[in-house]
């Protein structure tokens, strides 16, 4: 008994030092991760304010510049492409350019009344290297159904200020996160008339969430991997356990158990015989008596002792 005994006790303590060693290292591992998560997006937040100050300003001074030229452009709306056109090349965090005339601005064109020629990469993921090799890929299109009467950035140019919305996922821009910043269009009078839009990429913020994610999945892989092992160590000590077990079951258990059987067989066969010992001498006993008691010994005693 004593050597299974010890040999389970010392398993269990090796087991629990195991686990207790996993668990620190887990500890200390999402602990690393977090620390170095936490410095990377200070750093990053660092980084994307400043850039964002200095897209602001790009954007907003590339507009305000090209307010004159959209104003030329009232009389024959058509070539607002061009300069859309020219402001997105020499700009390259913006990705569309468009201006968003009042409702019935221009009896003839558009759809419902509303136009607004759009200019616009078509391939705004490599915008950056296009515009530095000029290899662009503009498209140009009059969004007939978008109703941009209902717009936040619209309805503010149209109160004759400006504004910046939240950034948001564009439709059908290859899902690139943007946000967009518009001015009021006006006449010589000072009518206004429309809102000039910039659409911005925000291609940097977009890179940053991607490099978060990988961060994530990697300290999720770290302690994915941690785990399974503490389950591969923890399966494997119940399996030891199991065999210990069954070792012990066969190298005392199963021998007592014999050597007791045997050992019962031999006290039964004893009893056995000395029941029917007893029963013999019993038998002889009675024997015994009942010639003592017969008359014919009771008168052969007489007749001794006469």
């Amino acid at each position: 008994m004593k050597p299974i005994k010890r040999y389970s006790l010392t398993f269990i303590i090796a087991a629990a030092i195991i686990i207790e060693v996993i668990g620190a290292v887990q500890y200390f591992v999402v602990l690393h991760d977090t620390k170095q998560e936490m410095l990377a997006k200070a750093r990053r937040d660092m980084q994307e304010s400043q850039r964002v100050a200095m897209v602001r300003t790009e954007v907003e001074t590339a507009l305000k510049n090209s307010e004159h030229s959209f104003y030329l452009a009232l009389v024959n709306p058509e070539t607002s492409y061009s300069i859309a056109s020219r402001i997105i090349q020499v700009n390259p965090h913006i990705i569309g350019v468009g201006v968003a005339f009042i409702p019935d601005y221009y009896k003839d064109k558009g759809k419902n009344g509303l136009f607004l020629p759009y200019t616009y990469d078509d391939q705004p993921n490599i915008s950056n290297k296009g515009k530095r090799t000029g290899s662009l890929f503009l498209r140009t299109q009059q969004m007939v159904n978008f109703d941009y009467t209902q717009r936040d950035w619209f309805k503010t140019a149209i109160a004759g200020k400006s504004e910046w919305t939240e950034a948001y996922v564009g439709e059908g821009s290859n899902n690139v996160l943007m946000c967009t910043y518009s001015i009021p269009i006006k006449e010589k009078n000072g009518r206004i008339v429309g809102a000039l839009f910039a659409d911005v990429s925000m291609e940097d913020a977009t890179v940053m969430m991607s490099k978060m994610n990988m961060g994530i999945r990697k300290g999720g892989i770290i302690t994915l991997f941690i785990q399974i092992i503490s389950l591969l160590l923890m399966a494997f000590i119940v399996w030891r356990a199991i065999v210990a077990s069954r070792n012990y079951k066969e190298r005392y258990i199963d021998p007592e158990k014999t050597q007791l059987i045997e050992k019962m067989e031999k006290m039964r066969v004893v009893n056995n015989r000395l029941t029917k010992r007893n029963q013999e001498l019993a038998q002889k006993v009675s024997d015994l008596q009942s010639q003592l008691n017969s008359p014919s010994r009771q008168a052969n005693d007489q007749h001794w002792f006469g």
